[in-house]
């Protein structure tokens, strides 16, 4: 039967797995609507001037740039709840593993990084992907509201 360690272990890197396929699942999502929407805007300027059916590139852009903004926030949510659990079960080794001084570890690791990047430790890189989609959104529907005001 496996030592009690090894079981926290292996649920810890499936925890980390899983967090990783989150991150890479948004990076995809985020890689996918970049090209979808510099080929969109790509199109609106070989066109040259901006006509009503124009609204047929900008529309679609601006909901894909919402949905890439839902997904990105999802996905930093689930990033989240399986960092957490791996955190846990980290804490739990280390509860059972006094000897390796893990938390230390941790807090020494945690404290150099904070002094070395004050601001960025604080960003939350989720909101950045939200705010890039976000962007997306904004600007198609923007560029849509200029269709229509100027038709």
């Amino acid at each position: 039967m496996a030592d009690e360690s090894d079981v926290l272990l292996e649920l810890w890197k499936g925890q980390r797995d899983e967090a990783r396929q989150m991150e890479n699942q948004r990076a995809a999502l985020t890689n996918i609507v970049i090209l979808v929407a510099a080929a969109a805007l790509g199109f609106l300027t070989q066109q040259g001037h901006l006509e009503l059916s124009s609204l047929g590139v900008t529309v679609p852009l601006c909901v894909l740039g919402a949905f890439g903004a839902a997904a990105s926030s999802k996905y930093g949510e689930r990033w989240a709840v399986h960092s957490g659990l791996a955190d846990r079960l980290r804490d739990e080794l280390a509860a059972r593993h006094p000897h390796l001084d893990l938390d230390a570890l941790v807090a020494a690791n945690r404290t150099e990084h904070r002094a070395e990047f004050p601001l960025a430790s604080r960003m939350r890189v989720w909101i950045l992907w939200v705010a890039l989609h976000t962007a997306i959104g904004a600007g198609a529907l923007l560029l849509s509201l200029w269709i229509v005001a100027t038709q």
